[in-house]
Parts: structure tokens; C-alpha cells; sequence
């Protein structure tokens, strides 16, 4: 067995560099499109939960939002990358307030109806 190490290529002035592949090179990330989309899930979900939904779905839809517009600006910068997740994630940041302004509606017509006994 013999200690010799691999010779390089010599190059020599005017030579053209060959091509380096670069599939090992570090890529950038768009960490922030995933947690978007879960926390938008998250707020989305909390909101159809009847009295306390509202109260609790705007923190994870506030922070969905945030890192949504985040990540879309980074998946720009990053060729595309993890583009629609960013996309979902701030959409889904946006979903409580339709939902909020109908479980108010849905409370305010409730309280209405319940404000006139029947029969007078």
C-alpha cells in the first residue's frame, strides 16, 4: 500500500476552468414559509372555536402573517423557494377576520333575538 496522494491538474495560463458541480453547495433556506403556514393553520383552526376562537386565533394569524410576507420576500430571493407554502401560510394568517366578523354577526343576531320575549 503506498502513501502517494492523488496528483491535481496542473493549469496553465489562457486554460479555461472546467465546470465545478455544484449540487453539494449550501443552498438558502425558507424557514420561515413553514412555520407561516402552520401558524396560519393554527389561527385558522382556533378561530372556528365558538366564544373563546376569536380571542385566541390572532396571535399564530398576526405572526402567519408577519412571516408570510417574510418568506415571500425570501422565496423571491431564493428562485421560487418554498414560495406556496409562504402564500398559504399568509392567506391562512387573513382567514380569522371573515371568520370573527361572522361569529359576531352570529352574536349579535343571537343577542337580538333573545332580547324580545316571545309573545310580546
Amino acid at each position: 500500500m503506498s502513501d502517494q496522494q492523488p496528483s491535481l491538474p496542473s493549469l496553465t495560463a489562457g486554460e479555461p476552468i472546467a465546470d465545478v458541480d455544484d449540487h453539494d453547495a449550501p443552498r438558502g433556506t425558507n424557514r420561515l414559509a413553514p412555520a407561516s403556514l402552520y401558524l396560519g393553520i393554527a389561527g385558522a383552526a382556533l378561530s372556528l372555536i365558538p366564544v373563546a376562537g376569536p380571542f385566541l386565533c390572532w396571535l399564530p394569524a398576526l405572526l402567519a402573517i408577519v412571516f408570510g410576507f417574510l418568506s415571500l420576500r425570501t422565496a423571491r430571493s431564493l428562485n421560487g423557494l418554498r414560495h406556496t407554502e409562504a402564500l398559504w401560510g399568509t392567506l391562512l394568517g387573513f382567514a380569522p377576520v371573515p371568520i370573527t366578523a361572522l361569529w359576531l354577526a352570529f352574536g349579535i343576531a343571537l343577542g337580538g333575538i333573545t332580547d324580545h320575549p316571545i309573545g310580546h
